[in-house]
């Protein structure tokens, strides 16, 4: 089984323009559903960008959540792998914005990659600016949770749900 110290879940995304932000809504939801090992780093990355090439590059295993614009209706998870990613881009930064693509090419330059997992989700609204995920994010959101934990299983780590943590505590009050 993996160390769990060594892997780090971002979530990416700006909260601020509706479902941009479905990667740091999932990453708080992990964190308030479930129980997690103390060594296992959640990061709220929002739009960061350069800042995280250390957070992101100092784990073993790292997993993303971020939406992802495809051809799939809202809700849409697409799994990937950081290869299949940088293989889709040509240039190494863009004037505009520094995105994941760009993290992670200034960590496999600096000799710092992690293996590396990606959760996309489709989103629905990206541009109209809004504090909530739309109603079909909302309803995908619990989906794209358990993806998230069953990646995690997949990573060697085992996540306990906080009711039955609590369950637990009480049957031995």
């Amino acid at each position: 089984m993996t160390d769990p110290a060594s892997i780090v879940v971002a979530g990416i995304g700006n909260t601020l323009m509706q479902d941009d932000g479905i990667g740091v809504w999932t990453v708080r939801a992990i964190a308030r559903d479930y129980v997690l090992p103390p060594s296992l780093r959640l990061i709220e990355g929002g739009v960061l960008g350069l800042q995280l090439v250390h957070e992101l590059c100092s784990a073993q295993q790292l997993l993303v959540i971020d939406a992802m614009n495809s051809d799939g209706g809202p809700g849409t998870i697409y799994r990937l792998d950081a290869d299949t990613l940088l293989r889709g881009r040509r240039t190494l930064m863009s004037l505009h914005e520094v995105g994941l693509v760009e993290v992670l090419s200034v960590g496999e330059f600096l000799g710092k990659r992690p293996r590396t997992r990606i959760l996309g989700v489709q989103p629905m609204e990206v541009r109209t600016p809004g504090l909530e995920l739309t109603p079909a994010l909302q309803a995908a959101l619990p989906r794209v949770v358990r993806a998230a934990v069953e990646e995690l299983g997949y990573m060697g780590v085992r996540l306990t749900e906080q009711r039955c943590r609590e369950s637990l505590e009480q049957s031995y009050a």
